[in-house]
């Protein structure tokens, strides 16, 4: 699986009212999907993942 920022979480799906229904969707956190934002971030926070978001950025075209 792809590396991810933070660990994948539960989230139950809301009706019309807001109300909590049974129905729930897995989030996957990985760095693909995360916004330059987050990277940057995660940059200074996590020094474990540092090479591999490095290299995210890059693909994206952004400089650190």
């Amino acid at each position: 699986m792809a590396p991810k920022l933070k660990p994948s979480s539960k989230e139950y799906i809301r009706d019309k009212n807001g109300r909590q229904t049974n129905r729930w969707i897995i989030r996957h956190y990985t760095i693909a999907s995360a916004t330059v934002d987050e990277l940057r971030s995660a940059l200074k926070t996590s020094p474990r993942k540092r090479n591999v978001i490095n290299k995210e950025l890059v693909r994206r075209g952004i400089s650190v």
